[in-house]
């Protein structure tokens, strides 16, 4: 995966920290979100168009393409054709363009989610790794006793202390 590069300060990078420590997030993950609402806010309104790139075609496409092209070829006149003569001729319209209005696939809308789950997949996996290593590994076992309370500097679940640190021993 690529990285972009933004240059703040270093108030702006404190705040955004603190911010995103607020938020109960990590600061990869707020600014992955706030640049897909951005990216989608900043293009709500504005029209936008480019052409795809050769390697953004999909199997279909490059296929359509081909006949379409040899359609185009072997009949100069095929443009005078109506759009049914061209379609049972196998004809069918490839986008060579991607954009964000009036067509079947908003590129801006497709890359704002993206970035959302650029981060979501971050946490998922994160969850994952916690569910797996930490969560089973801090779990009280059914045949030991442990102590949730003590008012000394004992060893106890709310003194901040594992179940297996909080695990009372025979001698305790």
């Amino acid at each position: 995966m690529e990285n972009l590069k933004i240059p703040v300060t270093k108030r702006q990078l404190s705040l955004l920290k603190r911010i995103a420590k607020s938020d109960d997030r990590r600061l990869e993950d707020l600014i992955n979100i706030v640049f897909s609402e951005g990216l989608w806010n900043y293009f709500c309104e504005r029209s936008i168009c480019f052409n795809k790139n050769d390697d953004e075609y999909t199997e279909t496409e490059i296929k359509q393409k081909a006949i379409n092209d040899k359609l185009l070829k072997d009949n100069p006149k095929f443009h005078f054709l109506t759009a049914e003569e061209q379609k049972a001729q196998g004809y069918v319209y490839v986008d060579t363009s991607f954009d964000n209005y009036n067509r079947d696939e908003n590129i801006i809308e497709k890359l704002s989610e993206e970035f959302k789950n650029n981060a979501l997949n971050e946490i998922k996996q994160d969850y994952k790794e916690i569910e797996e290593n930490i969560i089973k590994e801090n779990t009280p076992k059914e045949d030991k006793i442990y102590s949730l309370v003590d008012s000394t500097n004992k060893k106890s679940i709310v003194n901040g202390n594992t179940w297996e640190q909080s695990e009372v021993k025979n001698n305790d």
